[in-house]
């Protein structure tokens, strides 16, 4: 033997004259080769004025003496280069880089545990990619405080980027929390990886917490008859004057409004279609201040003009549940009234909503009977007519009492007609409000007899 196994060194032979050059070879390599320092990795030219402490780990694309060399170590001694082949795991400190590399057997890799910058690519029993730069393979994980706290931070590059938790079945998605495409924090699940349901959301700004997928745990519609289905009016459809209203709750704004509603669907032609919300309805002083999503399904044909009190907005056409949120100014006190226009030709839409919050949550109806009583706090209308039949002396008078389904927003007005009627005194026939929950209708007679009316078309109206 020679040289050494590992470094090559060269060995002193029985009997050789000039012991020393050979020892003296040997320690030159040794002062270059333990904690070995390299000016560059990437100089593809031999510098021009080496010196003894001149060494490079040759790249691809190398020239002059360095060409045929790509991954070996060039060290400068003597007045001219030593070439030699590294052998895997084999540490070298890059100068100009400020990074420790490691010879893998087949590359020099910046991911030595040395260096001062961190590993690109780690992989703790897995492995790493480019993508994936730090995998860690266990039954669990431990990141522990060094005598305080501990922070795990996610830091992404602007607000329309990710940063989040992913929970995965089979490498496909099942959860996520994080800021995802904005500053908001939201919480998301999908059964598939692929469609995802958005269950919790809480506003960057404000802390508001929204729950799209729970509509009723943060209030729900704040609108009466979102879906038009209810209509004591009996309105057909067509062109409404200004400030009269039509289905429930609905009103013509101030230009008027042509509607008309086939299912679900409500095509708004020209004006306005107006609602005023009640804040006490809610359990609330006043809307100024409160951020409020209004949102509508399918909505074709064009924009959509949406008023909130003194603000406005719109919402662009488009396929699924579309939103504008807007905030109600300090002035907005009261009844809020909500507008919605087309911008341009008609537009058909269905299912509008309103709700606090700066999400726009899936559509559910509440009850009928519920969305009925709350529409008869502004406007009833009995389904039937109403007969008094009595026997009575000259003068004498029947009555009948009418309990309201529910107690209404103010003392109504009522108005009736009345049919059917047998000796009845001029003018006799009332119908008088007693309260906001009870009324009566009487008649007297104008002779001795039996005495009869027909009360029809009765309503109440206590309308904003």
């Amino acid at each position: 033997m020679t040289a050494t196994p590992r470094l090559s060194l060269p060995l002193l032979a029985a009997g050789q004259a000039q012991k020393h050059v050979t020892h003296n070879d040997a320690l030159t390599r040794l002062d270059a080769l333990v904690h070995l320092t390299v000016d560059s990795r990437s100089q593809t030219v031999p510098p021009a004025v080496p010196t003894e402490l001149s060494a490079c780990i040759i790249p691809p694309g190398a020239t002059g003496v360095f060409s045929g060399r790509t991954d070996q170590i060039a060290l400068f001694e003597n007045g001219g280069w030593l070439f030699l082949t590294p052998r895997p795991g084999w540490q070298a400190w890059v100068v100009d880089e400020a990074e420790h590399n490691l010879w893998t057997g087949t590359e020099w890799r910046r991911d030595s545990p040395l260096s001062s910058l961190g590993a690109s690519l780690w992989g703790v029993n897995g492995t790493a990619d480019v993508t994936t730069r730090f995998v860690v393979q266990a039954p669990a994980s431990l990141f522990n405080h060094d005598g305080a706290g501990h922070q795990l931070k996610l830091n992404k590059a602007a607000a329309g980027e990710t940063a989040s938790l992913l929970f995965q079945d089979g490498y496909s998605g099942r959860a996520e929390i994080g800021l995802a495409g904005d500053d908001d924090l939201h919480c998301k699940v999908s059964a598939d990886g692929s469609a995802w349901a958005e269950a919790l959301t809480v506003e960057r700004s404000t802390g508001e917490v929204s729950l799209p997928a729970t509509p009723w745990a943060s209030g729900g519609n704040l609108l009466l008859n979102g879906d038009l289905q209810i209509n004591q009016r009996g309105f057909a459809g067509g062109a409404l004057a200004a400030g009269i209203y039509g289905f429930d709750r609905w009103k013509a704004g101030p230009a008027g409004a042509t509607l008309s509603v086939a299912g679900y669907d409500l095509t708004l032609s020209a004006g306005a279609l107006v609602q005023p919300v009640e804040p006490a309805l809610w359990g609330l002083s006043s809307f100024a201040g409160q951020a409020l999503t209004l949102s509508v399904e399918g909505l074709s044909g064009g924009a959509l003009s949406v008023s909130v009190g003194s603000v406005s907005g719109s919402i662009a056409a488009g396929a699924g549940r579309r939103s504008v949120t807007l905030t109600p100014a300090a002035g907005d006190t009261g009844a809020l009234l909500v507008s919605l226009a087309p911008v341009g030709p008609a537009v058909s839409l269905r299912r509008v909503k309103l709700e606090i919050g700066r999400r726009a949550s899936t559509w559910a109806a509440r009850p009928a009977t519920l969305e009925e009583l709350l529409c008869a706090r502004y406007f009833w209308r009995p389904e039937s007519s109403l007969a008094l039949d009595a026997y009575q002396a000259a003068g004498g008078a029947v009555a009948q009492t009418l309990i309201l389904p529910t107690r209404m927003r103010a003392t109504p007005s009522a108005a009736f007609a009345v049919s059917g009627t047998v000796n009845v005194a001029g003018g006799s026939p009332a119908l008088t409000v007693l309260s906001r929950r009870e009324a009566r209708v009487s008649v007297a007679a104008s002779a001795v007899g039996r005495v009869e009316a027909t009360f029809g078309s009765i309503a109440f109206d206590a309308e904003l």
